[in-house]
């Protein structure tokens, strides 16, 4: 009897199991979600998540000694060699995660597609300026697999050397930017120039001008060729060509949002910086800096004080601490503390709602 009983409740149990699987597969299957979606949209957020995170301002700007800050704690990095990794993964996290995931699924979803060639070549132009920025900030880096985890589950990318990675960036530049062609789709829902075929090629020849000038120490021989093509194809020369990630109130630049807020009084431009403009008398310092004579303190920083004359710029020592900066300050044209040193001028140059690659 027991036998009979155990034999009738596994039929039972598998009467039950039958009736849930059917029709399992529509029952998960979405009738409201979107079924595909147009890569033009995912290259647009590739291009909006291109504006780089608050993390450069630590880094990549100490670095190349364009700005520094004398502050340690949060704002401790590349002034003082310090590794703060709250600053140093935001490049990489990024860039890997925002931008060339979704490059890639761009230029994996159009390769075959030849009426969307011009698609596929400005996902590699962005796809090449992200690559450029990781390698320049981190040296080795995940190259010809980087990507390569969203499209094909490939997870444990191979690093590639610098010596690697930049011939192919000017490679995939200069192949891409050539064969952008108003014969093609224009992709109009672009949201960088909406399709404007010739801004792109301005756009792509300049991204390849800065990789020739990158190696101009390394090769000089590659970055003339590679400056000389550049130039050949047409540069950008005109404001109205610049590429621009315009931002809104929901959606801020946030390097503008730091030199805008709370952090406002505590980044400078570097001296190194400022006596490379100043020495070859390079107008673009007027329009880039502003120093407020005599400053001593944040709420000293107000228009009545403020000057953009080049001859009255003094930018702040790499290495300085906060005492460094407010002994040498005092020393400045007007005196004052490290608040006296040049800024970059918050109300034409780092504005919260927009973002300049070029």
């Amino acid at each position: 009897m027991k036998r009979v009983l155990n034999i009738g409740f596994v039929a039972l149990l598998l009467v039950f199991i039958t009736a849930c699987d059917k029709g399992f597969d529509e029952l998960n299957t979405s009738k409201t979600g979107i079924p595909s979606l147009d890569p033009i949209l995912v290259l647009n957020s590739a291009v909006i998540n291109s504006s780089p995170p608050q993390g450069i301002l630590n880094y990549e700007l100490a670095i190349v000694q364009q700005m520094t800050s004398p502050n340690t704690g949060v704002l401790e990095g590349a002034n003082f060699n310090k590794d703060n990794r709250n600053n140093t993964l935001q490049i990489w996290q990024n860039y890997y995660r925002l931008v060339i995931k979704y490059t890639n699924d761009v230029i994996t979803r159009t390769k075959d597609d030849p009426s969307r060639s011009n698609l596929l070549n400005m996902a590699k132009i962005i796809q090449a300026n992200a690559y450029m920025i990781l390698t320049d900030s981190y040296g080795s880096i995940p190259y010809e697999e980087g990507g390569r985890g969203f499209t094909d589950d490939l997870f444990f990318p191979v690093y590639q050397t610098q010596d690697v990675i930049y011939p192919d960036i000017i490679s995939q530049l200069t192949a891409a930017t050539n064969a952008l062609s108003t014969a093609g789709k224009i992709e109009t829902y672009d949201v960088l120039y909406g399709g404007n075929i010739a801004k792109w090629k301005k756009f792509g020849y300049s991204l390849l001008l800065r990789a020739g000038m990158h190696l101009s120490e390394v090769d000089a021989g590659k970055a003339a060729s590679t400056v000389a093509t550049a130039f050949a194809g047409g540069v950008i020369l005109a404001n109205a060509d610049n590429a621009v990630i315009r931002h809104d109130a929901n959606y801020i630049n946030q390097v503008a949002n730091t030199l805008n807020g709370t952090e406002a009084a505590n980044f400078y431009l570097a001296k190194p910086f400022v006596d490379a403009l100043k020495a070859n008398s390079d107008p673009r310092l007027s329009s880039i800096a502003v120093r407020y004579v005599g400053a001593s303190s944040g709420p000293d920083q107000v228009a009545k004080v403020a000057t953009s004359a080049i001859a009255d710029q003094y930018g702040l020592p790499m290495g300085s601490t906060d005492s460094d900066a407010d002994n040498s300050g005092a020393k400045l044209p007007g005196g004052g503390k490290r608040y006296a040193y040049s800024q970059v001028d918050r109300t034409r140059m780092v504005k919260r709602l927009h973002h300049c690659f070029w």
